[in-house]
């Protein structure tokens, strides 16, 4: 079983993020926010230390922002107050769904700089002072669109594809150093706040395929406690991961289409 005493987690003033937060509060770990909104993270942080009085740092980022992201990863090095775990959760959804030759190319390199630059950039530095130390755990947080083809969000795919083969990967040549990572791959996740992760039709898929955020974050660090490297949130999507496994491709080419299409 792994223990920490202290994590990072990057996109924390709302969704998924929050509710990892709030997880990792409840735990008793002290943790460091960050987000592009103080004034939401300046309210997680009160209401943290209040039920759980654990030590709330607030690091108000954009992380696109060279400057603000040298900052985090300063702190996140700060060999004096030792970072135990890193939850790289911010990223660029996959809204909106359009076909790659309609996107700006701007809009599709943002979402490659936040969604893979700067968690490889964070992950790299916290493994230099991980490694020495021996102990340390990275939470990436991916999506089941990693595993799968997604017309009208080919952009947003790759980069979690990306993440998700990173971490497995850093998984498989760390955890010998006392380094451990984990990816979350959840699929879609209401967010607590009117709205939803995800990149199909939302106003169209049935209830039942809907993730709780706060159950999403405790399968997450159950996972990262028990140092799995995968951690897929619901039978239901470990299940259709399974079945894409062994549907030839031709035919999940098609399913994804009528899915994702327009």
């Amino acid at each position: 079983m792994m223990t920490y005493t202290s994590a990072l987690v990057t996109g924390a003033s709302s969704g998924i993020g929050q509710s990892l937060t709030r997880r990792l509060a409840e735990q008793g770990i002290d943790v460091v926010v960050v987000a592009r909104r103080g004034d939401r993270l300046e309210s997680l942080a009160k209401e943290l230390r209040s039920h759980y009085q654990v030590s709330v740092e607030v690091l108000t980022a954009d992380l696109t922002v060279p400057e603000e992201l040298a900052t985090v990863t300063e702190r996140l090095t700060d060999p004096d107050r030792p970072i135990d775990l890193l939850v790289n959760n911010a990223g660029s959804g996959s809204r909106p769904p359009r076909p790659l030759a309609h996107q700006p190319l701007e809009y599709e390199l943002g979402k490659v700089r936040l969604n893979v630059l700067v968690p490889l950039q964070l992950t790299h530095a916290a493994l230099s002072i991980m490694t020495p130390r021996r102990h340390g755990g990275i939470l990436n947080v991916s999506s089941i669109a990693g595993f799968l083809p997604q017309p009208q969000g080919a952009t947003y795919a790759a980069t979690k594809a990306f993440l998700t083969s990173m971490t497995e990967s850093l998984y498989c040549e760390a955890r010998k150093s006392g380094i451990h990572a984990t990816v979350l791959c959840p699929g879609f996740v209401r967010r607590g706040e009117g709205g939803a992760h995800g990149g199909m039709r939302s106003r169209r898929l049935p209830e039942f395929v809907w993730l709780d955020r706060d159950e999403v974050a405790r399968e997450a660090i159950a996972a990262v406690r028990s140092g799995e490297p995968v951690c897929i949130p619901g039978w239901r999507y470990r299940a259709a991961i399974k079945l894409s496994k062994i549907l030839p491709r031709s035919v999940s080419y098609r399913v994804f289409e009528r899915l994702w299409g327009r």
